[in-house]
């Protein structure tokens, strides 16, 4: 991105919440969340064939030797640490096809040093990590990274037939009223999100952090990556499409199918759920990446980029569990010659 004044590069400061030229320092304020119409949602039947392919920024897609992530990079960063697993090596992709371009994207709104602050804050009361983890500098060094997600609209409509039981309560306990039940119930999927990196789809750390809603997204455009870098998505629209229709769209089908037959739980029903009106958005969410360096090994760190929410691995002490367990034995072993006393005290009160 070209300065308007000077000509010089203008990149996305998180403090400002726009582009700043890295020569004269004029800014230019982005549109943040609410300030604008809502992403536009695209029909998922032309999700391969009328799909967006224009990313409208100057970017390289590249690759990690050593982890295989695949990052929307500007050409003078291709030089830099992977954000995933810390190595230095990457290597061009020629002629790669970039994909479905974002939608939709929540720009980074936390910045580099209020994470740094939460952090050293929080590690605080990690009570069970070696003090010199605890209250030592051992984060290291914070890259914002834009991760994919796919979030899916949609009309359902389930045929269900089963047993579904009513819990009463009774003066000796609660007791399960069963009676068969089948019928058709119709909702609406709204904005269902699912991550699109396989890197990240099952990472414990990532999915305790990342949550959004709608209102917080704006249109994409290419200002925002600016001075960033993006994941590629790793897994499909179809996949992800399908791997929901099959997990959480069909839990949610039984969940509407109980609420129709007005009952508590359910068991051996079977539902059948036709999809209609199924519209996508890909968007990018900010995340900050790094990883903490102790006793040879890297402790993982991911925070949001537009949220307080943050999670982190952390070493844990020996030495403190090992005293932890000394302590629960004294204790027990007090306890026992306690106990053992008050039976003998007794024994000779009676017999006296």
């Amino acid at each position: 991105m070209k300065c308007s004044s000077c000509g010089g590069t203008m990149i996305y400061d998180v403090g400002k919440h726009g582009l700043v030229c890295d020569h004269c320092g004029a800014v230019q304020v982005l549109p943040g969340p609410g300030e604008q119409s809502g992403a536009e949602e695209n029909d998922i039947g032309s999700a391969i064939k009328r799909a967006n392919t224009d990313w409208g920024a100057a970017k390289t897609l590249v690759t990690c030797q050593s982890c295989g992530a695949q990052l929307f990079c500007d050409d003078d960063k291709m030089s830099g640490l992977c954000p995933f697993c810390g190595s230095a090596v990457v290597l061009t992709l020629e002629n790669a096809n970039f994909g479905i371009a974002p939608s939709a994207i929540i720009p980074f709104s936390v910045t580099k040093e209020q994470v740094e602050e939460r952090f050293y804050k929080w590690n605080k009361f990690a009570f069970w990590s070696p003090e010199k983890f605890r209250t030592g500098k051992v984060l290291g060094n914070l890259t914002p990274v834009y991760v994919p997600y796919w979030t899916f609209d949609a009309d359902a409509e389930t045929t269900y037939s089963g047993r579904f039981g009513d819990i009463q309560d009774y003066q000796d306990g609660t007791k399960t009223i069963w009676t068969n039940g089948s019928g058709t119930v119709k909702t609406h999927i709204n904005d269902y999100c699912v991550c699109a990196s396989r890197k990240f789809a099952n990472d414990k750390l990532l999915n305790q952090v990342v949550k959004f809603t709608a209102d917080e997204m704006v249109p994409y455009s290419p200002e925002y990556l600016a001075g960033m870098t993006a994941e590629k998505y790793t897994i499909g629209i179809d996949e992800a499409w399908n791997s929901v229709q099959e997990g959480p769209l069909k839990k949610m089908a039984l969940d509407a199918a109980c609420r129709n037959e007005h009952a508590d739980c359910s068991e051996n029903v079977s539902v059948s759920t036709q999809y209609s009106n199924v519209t996508y958005k890909c968007v990018l969410v900010p995340v900050w990446l790094t990883g903490c360096k102790f006793g040879g090994k890297v402790y993982n760190v991911v925070a949001g980029g537009h949220n307080e929410r943050g999670n982190c691995g952390r070493p844990v002490s020996i030495a403190k569990i090992a005293l932890l367990i000394g302590l629960i034995l004294l204790l027990f072993n007090i306890g026992n010659i306690s106990f053992l006393v008050m039976m003998i005290i007794s024994m000779l009160t009676q017999g006296g």
